[in-house]
């Protein structure tokens, strides 16, 4: 329901106080608070901020609670988390995850880039470069793999595009796995890989042939919106006997200066769990960006098998810094952007790239802020 997202977001301005932390994340808070709803109507915009205003204690008091039962702690450690957020606009979750009811922590308060301003702060920093709507190859995979494939740059090869159950691109479907994706989604929504044997397309125990996939990916398009068909990329078979055959994918963050330097500013590697094809909900881990060397796995058991991975160096990753920089180089009115690249079989792919990339696990799983990398560096040249 919108009314309980909207108490989720903090208030619509940033409360009025010192900067607390790097100076340049102070202000980009205070951007990114000025540039919520900014593509809504003017009317729109006086009512979520209303909302906002009105909501947003009672939705920290409840989160704060909710973020009590979880995590634990006292009462007044309660009271201090629904105290900041309303002090700082600081989401009572990351209050805990961040520690920040330590001295230290909470001195740098500003440094952190909280998940109810990620979008927004981001949003404000490509205006400053220049964004202007439109259709972009970072909002949309179809223009996303024409313009990987316009660079020479790997990206998974598009069997065909359909559209409310009319195909617009492509040929026959050719018989080995597919990917069926919407264009537009978020998170795998919609997405489905369905594996080519003996002569049938198979998924989850159901069986399609040739002519039945046609009218099933006819009908996704009419449910999904516009689907795109690739192929699907296998993974690295120095990683398969370890993680199994989906590849191990790499969200790689890239900063752009405002001379135009590309700068690398963090990485972590992302794969399925045992028995999933979706990277979503699977392990994690950084990744050093020099050396593209994997750390230690986040929230992994100790004795699973996905331990072996920590340590290995990523293959190809000269090759896939190169293709992100080239990618960012032609997108100037990006500051930061996300790539998914997955190590397959073949070396590094390019599957999408992201404008509004969450900063969450950035910062949960090396434990310091995004103040502590190249980001705020890069901020402070638009800020």
């Amino acid at each position: 329901m919108i009314w309980a997202r909207l108490s989720q977001y903090g208030f619509p301005f940033h409360p009025p106080g010192p900067p607390r932390g790097n100076p340049a994340m102070h202000r980009l808070r205070v951007a990114g608070r000025r540039a919520q709803f900014a593509n809504q109507p003017g009317w729109k915009r006086v009512v979520a901020k209303t909302a906002m205003t009105l909501l947003w204690p009672l939705g920290a008091a409840t989160t704060a609670l909710d973020a009590r039962r979880y995590y634990g702690g006292t009462s007044v450690r309660m009271l201090d988390a629904w105290w900041l957020a309303l002090r700082n606009n600081v989401p009572p979750l990351e209050y805990y995850l961040h520690r920040l009811w330590e001295p230290a922590r909470r001195a740098r308060l500003d440094d952190y880039l909280y998940w109810s301003e990620n979008a927004a702060s981001l949003l404000a920093l490509n205006r400053a470069a220049g964004l202007q709507p439109g259709p972009s190859p970072v909002e949309d995979k179809h223009l996303f793999s024409t313009f990987c494939a316009g660079m020479d740059l790997p990206t998974p090869v598009v069997w065909g595009i359909w559209r409310m159950g009319q195909q617009d691109e492509g040929d026959t479907l050719p018989e080995q796995d597919l990917w069926l994706k919407p264009l537009q989604s978020k998170g795998a929504i919609g997405a489905e890989c369905w594996c080519w044997r003996d002569g049938t397309f198979w998924r989850e125990g159901r069986e399609l042939t040739s002519p039945q996939m046609v009218e099933h990916i006819k009908s996704h398009s009419r449910s999904h919106g516009k689907t795109l068909v690739q192929t699907v990329i296998r993974a690295h078979p120095d990683h398969a006997p370890i993680i199994g055959k989906a590849p191990l994918c790499a969200r790689i963050l890239t900063g752009r200066h405002r001379d135009g330097t590309i700068e690398i500013v963090d990485a972590m590697a992302i794969w399925p769990r045992e028995k999933s094809v979706l990277s979503q909900g699977g392990y994690m881990a950084m990744v050093d960006g020099t050396s593209g060397c994997i750390g230690m796995i986040y929230e992994a058991p100790k004795d699973c098998l996905a331990r072996q991975m920590e340590g290995q160096v990523l293959p190809d990753w000269p090759v896939a810094l190169a293709a992100v920089r080239d990618g960012h180089a032609a997108l100037p009115h990006y500051v930061f952007l996300g790539w998914d690249v997955a190590f397959g079989e073949n070396g590094p792919v390019l599957l999408e790239t992201n404008s509004g990339w969450g900063s969450f696990h950035f910062q949960v799983l090396p434990d310091h802020p995004m103040g502590d990398t190249a980001f705020a560096e890069i901020a402070a040249e638009y800020v």
